[in-house]
């Protein structure tokens, strides 16, 4: 049995932070039920720039990520008979997840208040900028802005260089969020199971980016200086990427308990300082291929590795060592999942659907609706019955 069968999810998240929640829920067994609107889908669906998808594959890869093993229902929220519709379903549903802006919740008549009363053991799981107080969290965010304003970004790039941020491609803070909100959602649920109360969850992506270098802040209330040290580590003489004869890069880690012997294994004058040290390290690399320069690092007892790219870890490790890469069913490679369960090892179910593939199912077998009723809603443009 799979740790989160049985548990209904009613999914109202978007992009990354919301959805990809979700995601893992459904991944560990919930029965996820991704809400659209006519009117409104997740910007995931046809994601600007994002051109790795052709007609026959029209759902980008972005989208298949964060929405497999999903059911989907599309309801107008906008109108009093569509609220009517997702409150009847919260009747039956065990968690409820959002990453709206801060007060769309509560002007659409979906408070936490609202759906408790519908439902007094649901778990709202409210993903945001900024949490639900402050004075910021009326403020719509993306990754940049929340890796700025949670200091991540001054903490990152090279010394004496620039903030850097991870981009609109990785955006950081949404993907930790992701598993982060997971496995509170899932703490949640087993009080509630144990027989508490529903809950509503406030997971600032902002908060969550500076707990991850509260240590820097622990500094800087010290009054020590704060400062970038691209790949540096205080405890070691040297540490930092190399590029090699063959246009490759190797990770090269020298420890203090390295300096005695380095003299003697490296054909230069003795790096007795750190940049004579860099300076040796970067002539040997150098002269050689990422192979040769990783045997020679390695041979003489530094550690040392290849920096690969998606391509590389394709081409060294294949497809089959992690379950962090996975195929779809017709063999689309696609994001797998951050963990894995042995006894009950989680999978692909079923695709990424399409905007209200389920509207009709879910109606009848989770709101109790009968087919009049439901094409009646169709009719009048309350609910959208996908193909």
């Amino acid at each position: 049995m799979s740790l989160l069968e049985g548990c209904l999810v009613l999914d109202l998240g978007i992009i990354t932070a919301g959805a990809a929640t979700s995601a893992l829920l459904a991944d560990f067994g919930a029965d996820v039920v991704k809400v659209e609107s006519p009117t409104y889908r997740d910007p995931f669906r046809i994601w600007a720039g994002d051109a790795r998808h052709d007609e026959a594959d029209m759902l980008p890869p972005l989208f298949r990520a964060t929405n497999r093993n999903k059911r989907a229902i599309s309801i107008d929220l906008k109108r009093a008979e569509g609220r009517a519709v997702l409150l009847r379903l919260a009747t039956r549903a065990d968690v409820m997840v959002e990453n709206f802006r801060r007060g769309v919740m509560a002007n659409l008549g979906l408070s936490f208040d609202a759906l408790r009363a519908a439902n007094p053991g649901i778990v709202l799981a409210s993903v945001s900028s900024h949490g639900e107080t402050g004075p910021d969290a009326g403020h719509v965010s993306y990754g940049s802005t929340l890796e700025a304003l949670s200091g991540l970004a001054w903490v990152t790039g090279y010394a004496g260089g620039k903030p850097e941020v991870s981009g609109r491609d990785v955006n950081y803070p949404d993907q930790i969020v992701a598993l982060f909100a997971a496995g509170m959602i899932a703490s949640a649920l087993r009080a509630v199971r144990q027989g508490g109360c529903g809950t509503h969850l406030d997971i600032s992506q902002r908060d969550l980016a500076a707990f991850l270098i509260g240590d820097r802040f622990v500094a800087a209330s010290s009054g020590q200086a704060v400062s970038r040290q691209g790949n540096a580590q205080a405890a070691s003489p040297l540490q930092d990427c190399f590029r090699t004869a063959d246009g490759r890069w190797v990770a090269v880690t020298v420890h203090a308990r390295d300096r005695e012997r380095l003299g003697a294994a490296l054909p230069s004058p003795e790096p007795a300082s750190p940049e004579a040290l860099r300076a040796a390290i970067t002539a040997e690399v150098g002269c050689r291929t990422g192979d040769d320069a990783v045997a020679f690092l390695t041979g003489i007892g530094l550690s040392a590795a290849p920096v690969l790219d998606g391509a590389g870890v394709l081409a060294r490790h294949g497809t089959e060592w992690s379950h962090a890469m996975l195929h779809e069913p017709g063999g689309v490679m696609v994001k797998g999942f951050p963990v894995q369960v042995a006894e009950t090892p989680l999978e692909i179910r079923r695709p990424a659907p399409g905007v209200g593939a389920h509207t009709r199912q879910i109606l009848e077998t989770v709101g109790g609706y009968g087919a009049a009723e439901i094409d009646a809603l169709a009719a009048a443009g309350v609910i959208e019955l996908g193909s």
